[in-house]
């Protein structure tokens, strides 16, 4: 039975890589998670708790910092896929590889593994620590649902927050508070899109020297589509252009490193790591 259990975390493998990105499309035939307790807050207890189970467990194939050994590296998964996506991977498994639909761990100890997951590779994220109440304060006044949408409510230039305690990590929501234009999120509107890095700003040069600088929202070989500052979608011919490079490291959205505190950043955190989690 351990040796069936250390293939419980193999096919996180699937979708480890950058943070803010979306889980890969199911394999053909893959089936769908069952209905399950929600996930509890993760705590420095559940997540000791994990590192106990997975040592008994996972470990084997795994190595106990997730770095390898019979199987795959695993470091910085969880916070690619988040919670859910950890959870989903470790139910129902991957068709075609050693990673069965595993069934047979509770839920309360399914949701310690992956609270353990989600600190490998960022030991140092640990659990949001500032205050969620003073952090929506800080959000409403920066003006963040200028961009954002949380629920019902905000724009639609940057990500939509609603999920995002769930699906982003304690270190990635603040190194992109920080450092936006280096930490930009994949593309999780459409799965086949999933390698491709969102909200990469342009500037396309025409030949008269007419600037258009914006977000890419799609592109193929002869168009691509630029969302500029302030909302507006520019349809884009290649042909016409002198010029279309991407600008590595800027992003619409401005850096906070310099504009909060360090506790502020982490009140904010605290705020942007609840939304999506049980109430």
């Amino acid at each position: 039975m351990t040796a069936i259990r250390s293939f419980c975390m193999a096919a996180i493998i699937s979708a480890a890589g950058l943070a803010f990105v979306a889980p890969p499309a199911l394999p053909q035939g893959q089936p769908v998670t069952p209905p399950h307790a929600a996930h509890p807050k993760a705590t420095p207890e559940s997540i000791a708790a994990g590192k106990d189970i997975f040592a008994g467990t996972c470990a084997v194939c795994h190595g106990i910092d997730g770095s390898g050994g019979n199987g795959p590296n695993i470091r910085g998964a969880g916070a690619a896929m988040g919670p859910e996506g950890v959870y989903g991977r470790i139910r129902g498994g991957i068709i075609g590889t050693g990673m069965p639909a595993f069934t047979s761990l509770d839920d309360a100890t399914v949701w310690k593994l992956v609270d353990y997951a989600m600190t490998l590779g960022h030991e140092d994220a640990g659990v949001a620590t500032g205050d969620s109440k003073k952090g929506k304060e800080i959000y409403d006044a920066s003006k963040c649902g200028t961009c954002h949408a949380v629920g019902a409510e905000g724009g639609n230039l940057g990500p939509d927050l609603s999920h995002i305690g769930v699906q982003r990590s304690i270190v990635t929501l603040t190194k992109t508070l920080e450092d936006p234009g280096n930490n930009l999120p994949l593309d999780a509107g459409l799965q086949e899109r999933a390698t491709f890095t969102a909200y990469v700003v342009y500037r396309a040069v025409t030949k008269d020297g007419k600037v258009i600088e914006g977000t890419r929202v799609n592109e193929d070989s002869f168009t691509i589509q630029l969302r500029d500052a302030n909302g507006n979608l520019h349809s884009i011919q290649k042909f016409e252009m002198k010029s279309i490079d991407p600008e590595p490291g800027k992003s619409f959205m401005p850096s906070y490193k310099d504009k909060l505190t360090a506790a502020q950043i982490n009140d904010l955190v605290a705020y942007l790591s609840s939304l999506g989690e049980a109430q």
